[in-house]
């Protein structure tokens, strides 16, 4: 009896229970988790510590360098740190495949029969979720990279000095003085002009008919929307090259398109760029109708606004009563042009093409609960593209990013483009939560408040600027110290500015 138990014991061929895993697709499963974790659960732990060392030891560096670099958004949005990411992201993902397939199907002998097959089929449905996650991480990476190259397209050249002809005023910069060096810190008040065209297929031109400046202060924790109607007129230049009193004569909507039209008149030093003239012109013309410096443009395509507005499900936009625009022209392709726009009363989700005519419409009316009509005209589009706005930043701060970001990022790159330095797109994620927190000072400076209404509306329609309202809203929002340019009232304001030649 005694030797029989021991021959039992000395077979060779008798299985013992660390010859095999109990369960080869959990160790699969558990390598899928974090490579070599499944091997240490097989009690393999050579292969374990091969395939799980590597990994802890590039989590700990990736932890310490992103803690090292949290202060420094820049560096994580750098395009170094970026190519890094996508790098490392492909190597880990061949490390984790080859992980998983050694730790579900080996040692070939103790994985066999239906463990096998079992193990197979799990081993090739966790390399499938394994290639779709790393897919993901380096296809957002990849938009991400793109994108900042797309929209922070970096700083117009600089314009060089030449003999100009004199100023009208003392406190304005000339049209062909370099503009002032601004090297942003992300701490200081920044002022960004947003400018959206009406550029649509079959237009031959496109006018500027969003202007509108952002302001942001981080410190203060203050931000701030103006819109200037795209009727304004008689809005100041830098000097008076182009026209004699230093005021521009028709719509500030034209004013780019003009500028960029005749660059060696307007722009000497950019003859040769005639967009960099059109966005330096408007620039310095809305920097001294405000009375402050605009520190960067960005440019936004309509039409990508939809896109983008797409991109992330919708907005949510709240009408006090249902909006009809019978001549709403329907020109970025939104609707049949002979079809009349019409939304309806309330709290709605709109998708992008109606959320953009909602931004557009500038005529027609609300039609109030009561039955009363409520006219719409630029000065309301202006608080309607304000409100967009508004959804937009809200919608993009509960942004389900697993599925909406990579579509996001391309929705951006190719709706977007400033003169934002690329190296200092990380200081604007400082903003963030100003930009989408609740408290933004709203402006429109239309009538009757800051413009009166054309005296021969139907030979010219431009509003006349009320330089006095103007500059006391702006020293509301920004201080008295620091307003500038052609609207101080006093010593330097031009000499036309004084006599009735020009609005006050």
């Amino acid at each position: 009896m005694l030797h029989s138990a021991a021959s039992m014991v000395d077979d060779p061929t008798t299985p013992t229970v660390a010859a095999q895993p109990h369960r080869p697709w959990l160790a699969a499963l558990l390598s899928f988790a974090f490579p070599g974790l499944g091997h240490a659960y097989s009690g393999r732990w050579r292969e374990a510590a091969l395939f799980g060392l590597p990994v802890v030891l590039l989590v700990i560096a990736g932890a310490a360098l992103v803690t090292g670099l949290a202060g420094d958004r820049n560096s994580l949005l750098s395009r170094g740190f970026l190519t890094a990411v996508m790098v490392l992201n492909g190597l880990l993902l061949v490390w984790r495949l080859v992980a998983i397939a050694h730790a579900g199907l080996t040692p070939v002998r103790a994985v066999a029969g239906r463990h096998r097959r079992r193990a197979g089929t799990v081993v090739v449905a966790l390399i499938v979720a394994s290639i779709a996650m790393h897919a993901w991480i380096g296809i957002v990476a990849a938009h991400l990279e793109g994108t900042l190259t797309q929209v922070f397209a970096g700083a117009p050249p600089e314009p060089v000095a030449n003999d100009p002809t004199p100023l009208p005023t003392g406190n304005a910069p000339r049209a062909s003085d370099p503009p002032p060096t601004f090297r942003w810190d992300g701490k200081e008040r920044i002022n960004v002009l947003l400018l959206g065209t009406d550029a649509a297929p079959g237009r031959s031109f496109a006018l500027t008919d969003v202007l509108l400046l952002v302001s942001v202060d981080p410190v203060e924790g203050t931000a701030a929307m103006i819109s200037v109607p795209r009727d304004t007129g008689f809005v100041p230049l830098p000097d008076a090259s182009v026209y004699p009193d230093g005021v521009f004569p028709e719509k500030i909507n034209e004013l780019s398109s003009r500028a960029a039209e005749n660059p060696e008149e307007w722009c000497p030093d950019l003859a040769d760029d005639p967009q960099a003239c059109g966005l330096r012109s408007i620039r310095q013309a809305i920097g001294l109708y405000l009375g402050v410096e605009v520190h960067r443009h960005a440019l936004v395509d309509m039409t990508g606004f939809a896109e983008m507005i797409d991109a992330i499900g919708g907005v949510e936009l709240c009408l006090p009563g249902r909006l009809v625009d019978p001549e709403f022209d329907g020109s970025l392709e939104n609707r049949e042009r002979d079809e009349p726009l019409v939304l309806p009363a309330g709290c709605h989700h709109y998708d992008g093409i109606d959320a953009l005519a909602y931004a557009r419409s500038r005529k027609g009316w609300i039609e109030m609960p009561d039955g009363t009509r409520e006219p719409q005209s630029d000065f309301t589009r202006s608080e309607r593209q304000q409100q967009v706005l508004l959804a937009l930043r809200h919608e993009l701060a509960q942004a389900d990013t697993l599925f909406e970001l990579p579509g996001l990022l391309g929705a951006i790159s190719r709706t977007v483009s400033t003169d934002l330095p690329r190296e200092r797109a990380g200081d604007l994620v400082n903003l963030v939560p100003l930009i989408t927190g609740p408290d933004i000072d709203q402006v429109v400076l239309g009538y009757p408040g800051y413009v009166d209404l054309p005296l021969e509306p139907d030979v010219n329609y431009l509003l006349i600027p009320r330089r006095d309202a103007i500059r006391e809203e702006m020293a509301r929002i920004f201080g008295a110290d620091e307003l500038r340019g052609w609207w101080l009232a006093g010593e330097g304001a031009p000499p036309a500015q004084e006599s009735n030649e020009l609005p006050r």
